[in-house]
């Protein structure tokens, strides 16, 4: 059986960019719950850590968020 990830918070040593990240599945979408390149400056070594409990807390609010706001009105 598939096991999603833990939440990471992936950052750039470059510009100092970071995002943390909950994905809800198996499933790496990069741009999304997965980054191989900064999208601010192109950086192609991104930093990776566990991400704290509040970090993880707060980031999977705001992908929740994201996805409410995508879903059509009915």
């Amino acid at each position: 059986m598939p096991i999603p990830m833990p939440p990471t918070t992936l950052s750039c040593p470059k510009c100092g960019w970071s995002k943390t990240v909950v994905p809800q599945s198996d499933v790496l979408l990069e741009g999304h719950t997965w980054f191989t390149v900064c999208p601010e400056c192109g950086h192609s070594k991104l930093d990776r850590k566990k991400a704290s409990g509040l970090s993880s807390f707060i980031a999977n609010v705001q992908q929740s968020f994201e996805l409410w706001q995508k879903k059509p009105n009915r």
